[in-house]
């Protein structure tokens, strides 16, 4: 068993380098990929007409109960303004 009156460790150090200045390093060369040519993008109308769908407050999920307050503080600050 080692005993606790042994050397103390000994640091490794670096060797001292040559004064010379680093040199930056080079990046790589940048490429400029060139352009593609692509089709025009051509919107479709798909809805046509808007229906209006009514349904009990029991049956709405938790995302539209939220979204409730938002678009009646919406239509009243619309008549707010409207009014004045």
């Amino acid at each position: 068993m080692p005993t606790a009156a042994t050397a103390p460790r000994k640091r490794r150090t670096r060797k001292a380098s040559a004064t010379s200045v680093k040199q930056p390093r080079k990046s790589a060369s940048k490429v400029t990929p060139t352009p593609v040519q692509s089709e025009p993008v051509v919107v479709k109308k798909e809805v046509e007409s808007v229906e209006k769908v009514r349904r009990n407050l029991n049956q709405l999920d938790g995302f539209e109960l939220a979204l409730l307050p938002l678009i009646y503080l919406e239509g009243f600050a619309k008549l707010a303004f409207k009014i004045s």
